[in-house]
């Protein structure tokens, strides 16, 4: 069963393919040769021959193969060797399996890392453009859940824009230090040269570690899969506080509805936020796989072979949801809609009650902080019981504000050089 049928991202299952990995087999053992040859230490005819003469190699054959070996690289070699009229003695000489397999494993990991980010910065850029559209649309903030001062509903996505931009970065690093190892059985080079494998990585754009044993050390793949999880956890906060807009009592925000879209089989009016909840529940899935990177570092002395099962699994599970997820939230974006008149009326249903802090400040100016705060929370208390039906009124009715103080604060106009400031800082973080 194809688990990833409704969630798999084309890009990403042609990168772990076997066919691609078989590819990236060729390119790897060809460029140990080059290398070779650039050093002076093998005629560099060897290498463009099977440059040249690459063949043609299928996933099916090679795993035919390795029903006799019961070893990938062997079967891998064996297939090439047939298919080649020369120079096959010179695959994998003084090689070990996973000098060829870490460093194929590095490069797709590098290459499904160039394409996940560029789906994030396309994600930023997307966020970005909303957080200015509604820049000054006052909303209420919440924390807690519960109504806390006037906020601008472009900060949100502000803030998941800005979030998403930190993972990158590191994600970004990762890429481009993404190492591999041409260091033999046990990394201390005993039929190699060590000055072939500084030339071997230049030729793959992959870094070199100072140290390794028979394989990379797995505290290197580990941080990206936290970075993805930590992506995946980025984007499920913004789908959970889009999943809470959409909630009836709320009402600021509704994913797109399509024609001939059912919500439910049974109540023919919901519209549910399917999508948001489908981005959420996926990052559930990338998180849980953490611990299994992390268990796949401490392998038994210079390698054991229990970290390779699970990584065949778990990198392209979650460079295919990310990818998805990505994808997904961009497409929200362009295509929900977001009710400024519903904002309003949600800070107006809060009976004004979210100015509090900011009579606050204007009033413990005039009486001390400690009397101030009694007399707000009083007044605040009789409204939220129903004594008062609105704070702006009871203020006005208690003498504390003159009505110009009421009016500055309940215009928010005050905050919008405050909020450009914000805008700009993020500017230059993003473009950065």
């Amino acid at each position: 069963m194809d688990i990833l049928s409704r969630y798999h991202d084309s890009t990403v299952e042609h990168i772990w393919s076997e066919d691609n990995r078989y590819a990236l087999f060729y390119d790897v053992e060809l460029a140990y040769l080059k290398a070779e040859a650039l050093l002076g230490k093998l005629p560099s005819a060897i290498p463009a021959y099977l440059e040249n003469n690459r063949p043609y190699l299928s996933a099916e054959e090679i795993k035919a193969e390795e029903k006799t070996t019961r070893h990938e690289v062997v079967a891998f070699i064996n297939v090439v060797s047939r298919k080649l009229e020369k120079y096959t003695e010179y695959f994998h000489r003084g090689l070990t399996s996973s000098d060829i397999m870490d460093t194929v494993f590095s490069l797709q990991i590098k290459q499904s890392l160039n394409y996940v980010n560029a789906l994030t910065a396309e994600t930023i850029k997307l966020l970005a453009e909303k957080a200015e559209e509604f820049k000054y649309a006052p909303c209420a903030g919440r924390t807690h859940g519960v109504h806390a001062e006037p906020y601008f509903f472009g900060l949100r996505f502000l803030n998941a824009a800005v979030a998403l931009k930190r993972s990158l970065n590191v994600l970004s690093s990762l890429e481009k230090n993404m190492p591999g190892k041409l260091s033999g059985a046990l990394g201390i080079y005993t039929n190699l040269e060590p000055d072939i494998e500084l030339e071997f990585l230049k030729i793959l754009g992959l870094a070199c570690l100072p140290v390794t044993t028979q394989i990379v050390p797995r505290d290197v793949y580990a941080p990206v899969l936290f970075y993805l999880a930590l992506e995946a956890s980025i984007l499920d906060k913004l789908a959970q506080d889009m999943r809470i807009l959409q909630i009836t009592e709320i009402g600021e925000a509704q994913e797109e509805f399509a024609p001939g879209q059912a919500g439910s089989s049974a109540m023919p009016h919901k519209r549910n936020p399917v999508r948001w909840e489908r981005i959420s529940g996926l990052s559930r899935v990338i998180r849980s796989q953490v611990t299994v990177v992390l268990e796949n570092v401490p392998l038994w002395f210079e390698r054991d072979i229990s970290h390779s099962s699970t990584e065949r699994i778990v990198y392209p599970l979650c460079f295919n949801l990310i990818a998805f997820m990505l994808k997904e939230t961009q497409s929200l974006l362009k295509h929900s809609t977001f009710d400024r008149s519903r904002m309003l009326r949600n800070m107006s249903d809060s009976k004004n009650l979210l100015y509090s802090s900011r009579a606050l400040s204007v009033i413990q100016q005039k009486i001390g902080r400690e009397l101030a705060y009694k007399r707000v929370q009083d007044l605040s208390r009789q409204v939220l019981e129903g004594e008062l039906e609105d704070f702006v009124e009871a203020l006005r009715t208690s003498d504390l504000l003159s009505d110009e103080e009421l009016r500055s604060i309940t215009d928010l106009s005050d905050l919008y050089s405050k909020v450009d400031l914000v805008y700009e800082r993020v500017a230059a973080f993003l473009n950065n």
